[in-house]
């Protein structure tokens, strides 16, 4: 067998023992981000726990907020009636309809009902926002995806241009070699049949 033989089936024994290096550890990659994956889907229960525990706390802490603050308001205007009561007996005559105490603790407890209305409101807002900012990572996650995706194409692409110029400028140095070669014959059988 000839040494350029030799070498060819050499060369080509390393480079199918590179490529096959090459793929199984792409396919550990894929394998070790199939893996991954996996144990973080596991996590979603637990993750998605955390955000109705999240949701249910937040809720329960309204209502103790808004009963907290309607019982306080309830014992002010039954301050503000006992204190008032006096007064108003004293100048019912003098003094309208409108400014009776029922006309006032009606007044305070609207006013207290629209406190309560509007810390709940707050707080459901707040809710949305934290889940609507939640909601604005799926296109991105998708944005991401089709990103590497396209990277990733470019890669494969640069690589075959690659591959395709390193096969071109082979055939183009065998050719030449070859060209050389028989330049170098005939002048070789010129110069010997001239010394005859």
């Amino acid at each position: 067998m000839s040494k350029k033989t030799e070498t060819n089936q050499h060369y080509s024994t390393n480079t199918n023992d590179f490529q096959e290096s090459v793929n199984q550890s792409f396919d550990e990659t894929k394998d070790n981000i199939k893996k991954s994956i996996d144990e973080s889907k596991k996590q979603i229960p637990r993750i998605n726990d955390i955000v109705n525990s999240y949701q249910e706390q937040s809720l329960q802490t309204t209502k103790e907020i808004s009963e907290e603050y309607i019982d306080s308001q309830k014992q002010v205007v039954n301050s503000l009636q006992s204190v008032w009561r006096p007064y108003n007996e004293i100048y019912t005559g003098l003094v309208t309809n409108f400014f009776s105490p029922e006309a006032a603790v009606s007044a305070y407890t609207r006013f207290v009902s629209n406190v309560a209305d509007n810390t709940v409101s707050t707080i459901r807002l707040s809710n949305n926002v934290i889940f609507s900012t939640l909601d604005t990572w799926k296109p991105l996650l998708q944005q991401t995806k089709d990103v590497s995706r396209h990277i990733s194409n470019m890669g494969v692409n640069t690589a075959r241009v690659f591959e395709q110029n390193s096969r071109q400028l082979a055939a183009e140095v065998k050719d030449a070699a070859a060209a050389s070669s028989n330049v170098n014959a005939s002048t070789n059988t010129t110069t010997k049949s001239t010394n005859h």
